[in-house]
């Protein structure tokens, strides 16, 4: 599948996994979630690398933001 952004004056919509910060997601997943918590860093990465993921990132003043969703059904066309 091809690589989709799209960028609304600072905010942007990525289906990129390089621009994913995998340790960010799993930190996030494994210790704050509720629904996932000690979750193995290996299956977040599997989940990531198999699923169809929106990478979103929001600049402003010069601060970063960033937020991941994932679908974890494999994408089948």
């Amino acid at each position: 599948m091809d690589k989709l952004e799209i960028t609304f004056g600072n905010f942007t919509i990525t289906t990129d996994k390089s621009k994913m910060d995998v340790d960010a997601i799993h930190d996030f997943l494994s210790k704050y979630s509720g629904w996932s918590d000690n979750i193995p860093f290996g299956t977040v990465k599997t989940s990531i690398e198999n699923s169809l993921n929106l990478d979103y990132f929001i600049i402003k003043n010069k601060l970063g933001l960033q937020g991941s969703y994932q679908i974890f059904q494999p994408l089948h066309i």
